[in-house]
C-alpha cells in the first residue's frame, strides 16, 4: 500500500518518493539472458542529496488523475502534500515505462466542487430478484422494489456527502468512492417501508439492507466529486 511518504531536497527541488519499490531489483537482457541488478532508489537519494536540507513530505489524501483512469501506469497524476506548515502540488510523470516515476511542485491547486451521493439501482433490484432469499416472506413485485428504490433516493438527499467518509475507491476513476451506509439511514429508510409492506416482508428487507451495507457491497453509496486545477493566487 502506497504510505504517501516523499522527501524534499530544498536545495535542488528534487523529490523522492518513499516506497515499497525502492530496492525492487532492476532487470537488464544481455546475450539473450536476464540479468538481475541490486537497486535501493531511497538510499541513492540520501547519497545524492547528502549534506542538502531535506524535508519530508506526506500525502493529504487528495489527488487527481486528469484521465481518470487510477492504474494506467503512463498517467499523468496531481498529489497534494504538506511539510506539516505549508500545502503544496505535485506532478508525476514519466516518458516511458521504463523509467521511475518524476515528481515536481507546481503552482497549482487542487478545487474540489460539491460531493454529490447516488445509490446503485441496478445492482440493487438485481440482487433483490435474482439472488436474495427472501424466505419465509414472499419474494418482493417490482413494483415493491421500485418502490425502495425511490424511498431510498429520496433518504440520501439529505445525508451531508462531506461528512460521509470514503471506506472503498474505484479502481477506474480517482473521483469516485463508495461509503457503507449509515445505520440513522438504515432507520428511516425502514420507518418509510413501515406501512407498506406486511411485516415479514419488512423483516426480510431489513435483513437484506442490513447484509448488503458495506462499502464493497450494493446498498453502499456512491460518492462522486469533481476536482479541477486551478492557478495558486
Amino acid at each position: 500500500m502506497d504510505n504517501g511518504r516523499y522527501i524534499w531536497c530544498r536545495n535542488c527541488g528534487a523529490i523522492h518518493h518513499v516506497s515499497a519499490f525502492d530496492r525492487s531489483p532492476v532487470y537488464a537482457v544481455a546475450a539473450g539472458e536476464v540479468h538481475e541488478k541490486e537497486a535501493d532508489d531511497w538510499r541513492d537519494f540520501m547519497n545524492s542529496h547528502a549534506g542538502h536540507r531535506l524535508e519530508a513530505l506526506q500525502a493529504s489524501g487528495k489527488s487527481f488523475f486528469p484521465q481518470g483512469l487510477v492504474f494506467d501506469p503512463m498517467n499523468v497524476a496531481y498529489v497534494q502534500v504538506s511539510n506539516g506548515e505549508q500545502t503544496l502540488l505535485l506532478r508525476r510523470s514519466r516518458s516511458s515505462i521504463e523509467e521511475p516515476f518524476a515528481y515536481q511542485i507546481v503552482e497549482q491547486n487542487l478545487l474540489q466542487s460539491k460531493v454529490r451521493l447516488e445509490i446503485q439501482a441496478q445492482a440493487i433490484r438485481k440482487e433483490m430478484q435474482l439472488h436474495f432469499s427472501w424466505a419465509p416472506a414472499e419474494p418482493l413485485t417490482d413494483e415493491q422494489i421500485s418502490f425502495f428504490i425511490a424511498q431510498f433516493r429520496e433518504v440520501i438527499q439529505r445525508i451531508d456527502a462531506e461528512a460521509l467518509c470514503a471506506t472503498e475507491y474505484s479502481d477506474m476513476d480517482d473521483q469516485t468512492s463508495y461509503s457503507e451506509l449509515p445505520v440513522q439511514v438504515i432507520e428511516e429508510l425502514m420507518d418509510r417501508c413501515r406501512g407498506h409492506f406486511p411485516s415479514v416482508q419488512l423483516t426480510a428487507l431489513r435483513e437484506f439492507v442490513e447484509r448488503h451495507r458495506d462499502s464493497s457491497d450494493v446498498m453502499a453509496l456512491i460518492k462522486h466529486s469533481t476536482v479541477v486545477l486551478a492557478r495558486s493566487a
